[in-house]
């Protein structure tokens, strides 16, 4: 589930089970896009260089999704930084 401040990741795909929350923050950047005939592999880069690798069906834009999401969090940051100073 993405959100503009998370990323939530359930093993079963559903909301029902436990998951995992990656906040925006963490998120350096989206990395290692391919293109295969079915799928689409992504790795997520965080901030303390961990890695972790998705497979979506082609159609589905999900790295897309998740790096616009990125760009999004990260312009808002820098415009809050620059308000403060």
């Amino acid at each position: 589930v993405l959100t503009k401040d998370s990323l939530s990741l359930f093993p079963d795909g559903h909301k029902r089970a436990k998951g995992k929350e990656l906040g925006s923050g963490s998120i350096l950047k989206v990395d290692c896009v391919e293109r295969t005939g079915k799928y689409i592999y992504f790795t997520i880069v965080t901030k303390d260089r961990k890695e972790i690798d998705f497979r979506c069906p082609d159609q589905s834009c999900w790295n897309a999704s998740i790096t616009m999401a990125l760009i999004d969090f990260q312009n808002k940051r820098a415009i809050q930084d620059f308000k403060s100073r």
